[in-house]
This record gives structure tokens, C-alpha cells and sequence, in this order.
């Protein structure tokens, strides 16, 4: 009997350990907001950041308007709300001229070499290195 238990647990251990292998892995990467409009893609690193951030705390304020009621009274609602914020904000960037992407982790390693390359000789003259 005591053997019987410890192999239908074993089984079942074994059964549960290889249905969660098959799932589907999260990849790596993230989302991240790149400009939509010449005059954005024209500016320097740090003025589009700071212009994100801008665009960014006005759509949060102005997300919040969006009405949604309460959890407890009303649960189906209170996730439409919640979805609704979301595609509101989303939207109010997109207008502001941010479009999100996904990018994936081997992209943002690429970028990050790139950003880390030594600059040719050609690059150092159309753009001096130290102002």
C-alpha cells in the first residue's frame, strides 16, 4: 500500500515537472517608446528623453480622468477601466508622436555595443568627441 502511494506521487510529481517545461517562455527584451515624427528623431538623447518624460507625466494626468469605478461594487467594470486607462495613455502618446516597440533582448545588446564602438576617424571629424 505505502508503495502504491509513493509512485502515484512520483507520477504525478514527474507529470507536473514536465507539463510546466513545455510552456511557453517569456523572451527577453522590453518596450520602449521611439519617436514617430522627423522633428523628434532630430533631437539629441537628452532632449527626447526629457520631451518623453514631459509627454509622459501629462498623458498619466490625463489618464487619470478616465473614469473607473470601484472594484468591490462593480469588478467587470473596474477591469474596463482599467483597460480603457491604459489604451488611453497609449493613445495620448502616440498623439504626442511616441510609438511604443518591442525590443528584443539581442537588439538592445547590439545597441549597447554600438553605443560602445570606438568612433573612426571620419566619425571623430563630423562629430568631435569632447565639445
Amino acid at each position: 500500500m505505502f508503495k502504491i502511494k509513493n509512485i502515484t506521487l512520483l507520477i504525478l510529481i514527474l507529470s507536473l515537472a514536465g507539463c510546466s517545461s513545455f510552456q511557453a517562455q517569456q523572451s527577453e527584451g522590453e518596450y520602449r517608446y521611439v519617436p514617430t515624427t522627423d522633428k523628434l528623431k532630430k533631437l539629441s538623447t537628452e532632449e527626447f528623453r526629457a520631451r518623453l518624460r514631459i509627454a509622459t507625466l501629462t498623458c498619466e494626468n490625463d489618464m487619470l480622468q478616465v473614469a473607473v469605478p470601484s472594484r468591490s461594487v462593480d469588478p467587470d467594470g473596474w477591469e474596463q477601466g482599467r483597460r480603457d486607462r491604459r489604451k488611453y495613455f497609449v493613445n495620448c502618446l502616440e498623439l504626442k508622436g511616441f510609438k511604443r516597440e518591442f525590443f528584443s533582448g539581442k537588439a538592445l545588446k547590439d545597441q549597447k555595443a554600438k553605443e560602445n564602438r570606438r568612433m573612426t576617424n571620419e566619425e571623430y571629424i563630423k562629430k568631435p568627441r569632447f565639445l
